[in-house]
């Protein structure tokens, strides 16, 4: 596919798997201990998912917020986290050979991700993401609002990314098992209504099985002609068909999760696309060898 865009795969389950310490994303600070304690190996994840063919890389601020910062009383750090998970992946980008490969900014869940319950009121949270988008202004190609668990979040988000009248991407996240369904319970169709006219360049879904994102590409191809896509986990389950009960998906995400290999994974995006995305990339347990298998079989 000529003008599709391949980004990279994860970072936290990344650094886990080399060796580096990321704690729980429930009461730690997790991926952004590696800011402080793993420089070098952000940079070279960085640099093999370029090498791998990823047209962009993201940033590893995903759990610089000041609530999860807070953990370690680390909030003071925030802007001077940010900007150092920036110039890890500008020095990334420096010490490749690639060509117009584009650096992602992330505007993350401010709490623990997939909690829609535990969102901030909307007034902190129009706060909290200015404060974060401002700090991304101008240092990165484009802002992404990633892992968006309920529409209000995604809105807060898109809204202080698109102050900053940069490019900026929305994704929602998936609910566990069943289909079109974000943790709050509402419908991508929903979440996407919700936005109200606040239009970004591209929407997406993220941090789900793969098998659950191709009813979300179809759903989204229905609601605008802006660019869509999705970048998954690297497990398919079982889908719920009959949504039988929504407070238990996640766990029914663990109950039928089956890994999936670099292959398999390929086969979920090619259905991706053939339903209309043109971004994809990879989100947890993923890791340069999909991005790899992405790019040789798509490009």
């Amino acid at each position: 596919m000529k003008n599709l865009i391949i980004g990279d795969g994860a970072m936290g389950t990344e650094l886990r798997r080399r060796g580096v310490e990321v704690p729980s994303h429930v009461e730690s600070i997790w991926s952004a201990l590696a800011l402080k304690e793993a420089t070098s190996i952000v940079e070279e994840i960085h640099i093999d998912y370029i090498e791998a063919g990823s047209d962009y890389i993201t940033t590893n601020n995903y759990a610089v917020t000041r609530p999860i910062l807070s953990r370690d009383n680390l909030d003071n750090e925030l802007e001077s986290l940010t900007i150092k998970s920036i110039e890890i992946a500008k020095a990334a980008l420096s010490k490749t050979k690639r060509e117009n490969v584009k650096i992602l900014g992330s505007l993350p869940p401010l709490e623990t991700s997939y909690r829609a319950d535990l969102i901030l009121k909307e007034e902190e949270m129009n706060k909290q993401y200015s404060e974060i988008a401002n700090i991304l202004k101008g240092k990165v190609d484009i802002i992404i609002c990633e892992t968006m668990a309920s529409a209000l979040e995604a809105k807060c988000a898109l809204k202080a990314a698109l102050e900053t009248n940069m490019p900026v991407w929305v994704s929602w996240t998936l609910h566990g098992d069943v289909r079109n369904t974000l943790p709050s319970g509402e419908t991508v169709n929903q979440a996407f209504t919700e936005l109200n006219g606040l239009e970004p360049d591209a929407y997406l879904v993220n941090c789900c099985a793969a098998n659950l994102v191709t009813p979300s590409i179809k759903a989204l191809k229905e609601l605008t002609d802006i660019p869509i896509g999705g970048y998954a986990n690297a497990e398919n389950v079982a889908l719920d068909t009959e949504n039988s009960n929504l407070k238990f998906a996640a766990e029914r995400h663990w109950d039928s999760a089956i890994e999936i290999n670099e292959k398999a994974y390929l086969e979920e995006a090619r259905l991706w696309i053939k339903e209309g995305a043109s971004i994809v990339g990879g989100c947890c347990r993923t890791n340069p060898s999909y991005i790899k298998e992405l790019s040789s079989n798509l490009k």
